[in-house]
């Protein structure tokens, strides 16, 4: 498969914001795209960025319309969620993106929009960047991992160096594979569609928000099951915080159990995703957890300059 590389982001470049998913509060999308512009990028905004209907920010065509601008927009170097929530997947049939691989772009963002990092990055070759998002940003950020997603979307990680904090062993040792993976309950959507990701050779980072341990083991045992990840490298999950009534030790046990059943290395507590700090993580290159629990990044998102 052709890896496709967009170029590095520099300041001054255009970010297009868009919301392929549920509606946007205007108070965090006016904090979070001044935050955006502090950090050196020019945001500009899809037309109707605050629709609502419902659970989703204006029907399908409307969000398709949005997305369909960011992937083509002539200055624009990257594209943005303004924030998660559901409606993505809908989108999923409605895009060219043999179209968008042919003028790539770096596609941000986490949660719900994990359902077309999957996709383009293991289906198209293009790479992709599982960060901050414009919500994230109407907050005050971590320092740490903002200055980190600056440099990862700029072509500055080199790698030699450990990318975010270190990670707890719960089975195995190194893994090196592609980088991808994403939100379960999103990725779990996706089983048995067309945009279904492959994640054969992939070093699997998994991550989600407010599922009780069972539900965990219930999306786990689905892809287990499906036989989908038996040629996977391993596995690093982030650090996902238990529901009331359950401990962390619990999450734990239900990841160790299906690296036990897949015969492959699992990492546990990457700071990524549904919690603080965020390190971003670019998705469809290569990467390598060592024996220490140390991420290291052996190829950049965007192409060298």
């Amino acid at each position: 498969m052709r890896k496709v590389r967009p170029g590095p982001l520099r300041k001054g470049d255009v970010i297009a914001v868009v919301a392929p998913g549920g509606p946007v509060d205007q108070g965090k999308l006016t904090r979070g795209l001044a935050r955006l512009s502090a950090a050196g990028f020019v945001p500009e905004t899809a037309e109707g960025l605050l629709r609502r209907e419902g659970y989703l920010a204006g029907d399908d065509g409307h969000r398709a319309a949005q997305m369909e601008w960011a992937l083509t927009l002539p200055e624009g170097r990257a594209v943005m969620a303004a924030r998660g929530g559901y409606g993505t997947t809908r989108l999923l049939p409605l895009l060219d993106w043999g179209k968008a691989a042919a003028r790539p772009k770096l596609l941000i963002g986490y949660s719900d929009i994990t359902a077309v990092l999957a996709y383009v990055s293991t289906r198209l070759g293009l790479a992709a960047i599982h960060g901050p998002m414009v919500a994230d940003l109407a907050r005050q950020p971590d320092r740490r991992s903002l200055d980190a997603f600056i440099r990862l979307v700029g072509g500055q990680v080199t790698p030699r160096e450990p990318w975010g904090l270190s990670c707890e062993r719960l089975r195995g040792g190194a893994a090196e594979g592609l980088l991808t993976g994403g939100c379960l309950s999103v990725l779990t959507a996706l089983l048995g569609t067309p945009y279904e990701p492959d994640f054969r050779g992939a070093l699997l980072f998994l991550e989600d928000v407010g599922e009780p341990a069972y539900r965990i083991d219930r999306m786990l045992t689905q892809w287990v099951q499906s036989g989908r990840l038996r040629k996977i490298a391993g596995i690093v999950a982030a650090k996902i915080t238990p529901v009331r009534s359950e401990t962390e030790e619990e999450i734990r046990k239900v990841f160790a159990s299906a690296g036990k059943r897949l015969s492959v290395p699992v990492w546990y507590g990457f700071p990524a995703g549904h919690t603080d700090p965020n390190y971003a993580l670019p998705f469809g290159v290569r990467a390598r957890i060592d024996a220490r629990g140390r991420l290291f990044l052996l190829e950049s998102p965007v192409a060298a300059t």
